[in-house]
């Protein structure tokens, strides 16, 4: 079984199921908002409530006799609320008695300067029963879309005058007046405008993954016979719509819950998991494999394959869609089967989302062990065997990984014994090879001390004492070398200052970095600073990193050497220029036998940085390369004490 193909088709399921249930969600409101999909804040019902609110209002400002107590209720509770509009600029005028009142200005020459520049004016008359909008060109009779002419509210001989700020100046009461009428319209309004947003936005984004699937479907199967593509697109096809419709009519019932969308995908995705179960998809035996209901679409299959196709895979819908076409079409008709509806499929919804989680969280344990296994596995114990009990999804995978720890068990030993026999190889090798080397540089260093003639053979005896050096130290450091291999290196660990060390390192290599002709720039603190290191390793680690430098570096360039402390770390840095390209992994320049030099024109076995990187870890640090460029960095990390 592949269990990765397993795996994809259940997250696709589950991601189609997502898709109808976001296409199907609330779906009855989708005309509001499409409605306010671009709509402008000036012409929506937000506005308009508050044009409705200010204009009934208005009139009982200035009109009524304050002699009557119920009048006189009236003109304060309507000058109240015209009051609590700080933000929009309000002047009502009566056209007999002349009295005026307003939220600001009480003079109409300065109100109407002050509202020049404001977005919307308007006037409205209401004993002739006219309603303008004011601009620079004049006036434009209109009204209102959702309460029509407001001039039409009352009969009084009043004319008011409205004036709506620019947005951004409505926007500015959330830090002065969060609770100002028109504000918290304008914010209802910006709610209503990023809800529709989302709400059309995340349809027709559900939507397009769905066709691309159906698209994506019909090209895979394409290769297939004709009859068999047409059935498995006609099922696909088929299933699809099916759930949407099971999902607009739960929608229906459901679909004001912000947590429809997980429900129904749940309840899809336990219909179609289910429906493979039950049904034994994929080949596996059929749970109803003896039964009258297997035998006859046994026998459907054999006559017709499409209507086959078509009861296999929809039976499992038809109970649950006669409960919500009985539920959404039975209010009108009979309101006790709908509260019994109602209240039924719930529980059918939950105990199947019960049903799916505590298949979820059997195969999630599952899942774990095999999980916990492999963990076993990539840390060492490469032994480990991963028991788990009979289950058809998991057992091939589970005696892969069992065979794939026994595989990789017998390659490390291999490659430890070959690792093993290389080291030993090494340092025979070099053990060897020390005993008539040192006889061989011994009889040299004689032959010096002669008056050896004719002259020319001195040449020869000072080359041959060269090459003997040369060969001394690549015996050296292959001994070295097999020792930090084989980890078997032996420190002397005692408190070093690490500061003096590198310095001494620099003073006694002073000769090369004078010949070298280039430029040492050490950046180093002036007090102690102190490890716990063997000296004699670190001394040479230096060493090492310096000769590679000298080496190797472009002539009269600047070499930088850093140290710092911090965070309980010192931290050290050694920075040149390359003369040849730096075309290797800086990884890679740290294994044994790897030169900068591809060409081999320098001198050098390739075990220096390798040497260095094993004497740093033995201590505890850590050595890292890396090359910007020519740039050549050796960074050292070790621990203080």
């Amino acid at each position: 079984m592949d269990i990765k193909l397993i795996r994809s088709k259940n997250l696709v399921a589950l991601v189609i199921c997502f898709c109808i249930s976001i296409i199907s969600f609330n779906i009855q409101n989708i005309y509001f908002h499409i409605d306010y999909l671009n709509k402008d804040f000036y012409n929506s019902h937000e506005l308009e409530s508050a044009l409705y609110e200010i204009a009934t209002n208005s009139v009982y400002t200035v009109v009524g006799d304050s002699a009557s107590e119920k009048m006189l209720d009236y003109r304060n509770e309507s000058r109240k609320i015209i009051s609590n509009h700080t933000c929009t600029q309000i002047f009502v005028i009566n056209n007999n008695s002349k009295e005026i009142y307003s939220n600001n200005i009480f003079e109409f020459d300065k109100y109407m300067k002050a509202v020049e520049d404001y977005a919307e004016i308007y006037e409205i008359n209401f004993k002739q029963n006219i309603m303008y909008k004011l601009s620079n060109e004049g006036k434009v009779r209109v009204s209102t879309n959702e309460f029509g002419n407001l001039a039409q509210t009352r009969k009084e001989d009043v004319t008011t005058y409205i004036a709506i700020p620019p947005t951004y100046d409505i926007s500015a009461y959330k830090n002065t007046n969060d609770s100002e009428p028109l504000y918290v319209r304008y914010i209802q309004f910006t709610r209503n405008v990023r809800d529709a947003n989302i709400f059309i936005g995340s349809k027709i984004i559900a939507a397009i993954i769905v066709v691309a699937y159906l698209v994506l479907y019909i090209l895979k199967n394409k290769e297939q016979s004709k009859k068999i593509m047409f059935n498995n697109i006609l099922k696909t096809i088929l299933l699809i719509v099916l759930a949407l419709i099971l999902s607009i009519l739960q929608s229906k019932v459901y679909g004001w819950s912000i947590l429809y969308p997980i429900i129904n995908t749940a309840l899809l995705y336990i219909v179609y998991y289910s429906s493979k179960i039950l049904l034994g998809d994929k080949g596996e035996k059929e749970v109803f494999s003896d039964t009258l209901i297997s035998k006859k679409l046994y026998e459907l299959k054999r006559r017709n394959t499409t209507i086959y196709t078509i009861a296999k895979y929809i039976w499992i819908f038809i109970a649950l869609l006669i409960m919500q076409i009985v539920a959404t079409f039975t209010y009108d008709i009979n309101y006790i089967a709908y509260e019994f509806m109602i209240y039924i499929i719930p529980p059918l919804c939950i105990a199947l989302c019960i049903v799916s989680i505590l298949i979820i969280i059997d195969k999630v344990k599952k899942i774990e062990k095999i999980r916990t296994g492999i963990s076993e596995i990539k840390n060492g114990n490469i032994e480990y065997k991963i028991e788990i009990k009979k289950d058809s999804l998991f057992n091939d995978i589970v005696c892969d990984i069992n065979e794939m720890g026994e595989t990789i068990n017998i390659a490390v030993e291999e490659r430890l014994k070959s690792e093993r026999m290389k080291n030993e190889l090494i340092t025979n090798v070099s053990h060897d090879l020390k005993t008539p080397l040192t006889a061989m540089i011994n009889y040299i260093s004689l032959m010096k001390k002669e008056d050896i003639q004719p002259e020319h053979i001195k040449d020869y005896v000072q080359v041959l004492d060269k090459r003997s050096q040369r060969l001394k130290v690549l015996i050296e450091d292959l001994f070295e070398a097999s020792k930090i291999g084989s980890n078997n290196i032996e420190l002397d660990i005692e408190e070093t200052d690490i500061n003096q060390l590198l310095t001494q390192t620099l003073v006694e290599m002073e000769e090369y970095i004078d010949e070298s002709k280039l430029d040492f720039i050490v950046n180093i603190p002036e007090h102690e600073v102190y490890i716990l290191a063997d000296g004699k390793k670190t001394f040479r680690v230096f060493e090492n990193i310096i000769s590679n430098i000298i080496k190797y570096s472009l002539e009269g360039t600047r070499v930088y050497i850093d140290l710092e402390e911090k965070n309980d770390k010192v931290y050290i840095s050694f920075k040149n220029i390359s003369k040849y390209q730096l075309n290797f992994n800086p990884d890679e320049i740290t294994e044994r036998f790897t030169r900068g030099d591809l060409s081999r024109n320098t001198e050098g076995s390739g075990l220096g940085l390798a040497i260095a990187k094993g004497f740093v870890e033995a201590q505890g640090g850590n050595l890292k390369v890396d090359i910007i460029g020519d740039l050549f960095i050796v960074n050292i990390e070790l621990n203080l004490s």
